[in-house]
């Protein structure tokens, strides 16, 4: 499975008890069906997958591959500060038959090069060799970075690491794991304002919080993209960066209250995050709605 295109990176919608809302989360997973996104990328970090606990997590996997699966591929984050909870997360998520996982790298406790690579082979031997795994590189909040040589020698090491996810605007890092791709390993940028820039660039797709709440921007700039549109795409990124800018560069909060503008709950965050107050969250929406009337305009 390589994922490409736009994959929307579901938030895990609780109640104001802190229970995760399996009805909400459901609804969420519909609207991204009907939205016509290429996937979906489940628990990360706009998910908050690392503010719940193992159980929880299981849960919210099988709520969202019972509403997915044969509509939409799912990439499910496993990744955890225990390693057990990584191995009993990767094994539930074979046994669900999630279409691949990925993992942030290790995080708070500064790792070496090799300690890395070793992280992503234990990973990728504790699922079937022929199973999907993609790397989750995230420096600016995990203190650690897997650098490119190390990313070249983990797909030379293995079958089963198929691709990366990198959160950054580092254009240059970019270029140098485009410069990796082939049939079987893939790019996915987590850059939501640059998203045409990036796909220019050889990137295979983005991965997006922002499509909790305005799919269709990214959506129509792969589109055009894709037919050769590439003016149409590049006015589009506009729209794009004006939505990141809406939703704080994908603040967890901003973008739970943001997806009232279609009907969605997206819940409250988990503490120690805080959610957006009732002002703010009016001023939200108000903008929200004259920026996509432009982009449907």
């Amino acid at each position: 499975m390589k994922f490409k295109g736009v994959v929307a990176a579901i938030v895990t919608p609780f109640d104001e008890n802190g229970r995760i809302d399996e009805k909400a989360l459901r609804e969420l997973c519909k609207f991204e069906v009907r939205k016509n996104v290429n996937g979906v990328f489940a628990l990360g970090t706009t998910g908050e997958g690392t503010l719940q606990d193992v159980e929880e997590r299981k849960f919210a996997a099988e709520v969202i591959m019972d509403e997915l699966r044969g509509k939409l591929p799912v990439v499910l984050h496993v990744g955890d500060l225990s390693i057990r909870n990584v191995w009993e997360l990767s094994k539930h998520a074979v046994d669900l038959k999630v279409d691949a996982i990925t993992s942030i790298t290790p995080y708070y406790y500064r790792l070496t090069d090799g300690q890395l690579k070793d992280y992503y082979l234990e990973l990728s031997k504790n699922v079937p060799e022929d199973y999907p795994v993609y790397i989750y590189n995230f420096p600016g909040i995990t203190n650690n970075d897997v650098k490119t040589h190390i990313v070249k020698e983990l797909i030379d090491e293995t079958k089963n690491i198929v691709g990366i996810k990198f959160s950054s605007s580092d254009m240059i890092r970019l270029q140098e794991y485009i410069a990796l791709k082939s049939d079987r390993f893939s790019v996915l940028s987590g850059c939501d304002p640059l998203f045409y820039t990036m796909l220019s660039m050889g990137c295979d797709g983005l991965v997006s919080g922002n499509s909790n709440v305005n799919p269709d921007i990214f959506v129509k700039i792969y589109g055009a993209y894709t037919n050769g549109e590439y003016k149409k795409a590049e006015g589009l990124q506009a729209y794009a960066r004006a939505t990141a800018d809406l939703l704080r560069d994908g603040n967890i909060a901003v973008i739970k209250a943001g997806m009232k503008v279609n009907g969605l709950n997206g819940g409250y965050v988990r503490k120690p995050l805080q959610n957006l107050d009732v002002e703010s969250t009016e001023v939200l929406l108000h903008n929200l709605k004259k920026l996509m009337c432009k982009v449907e305009g």
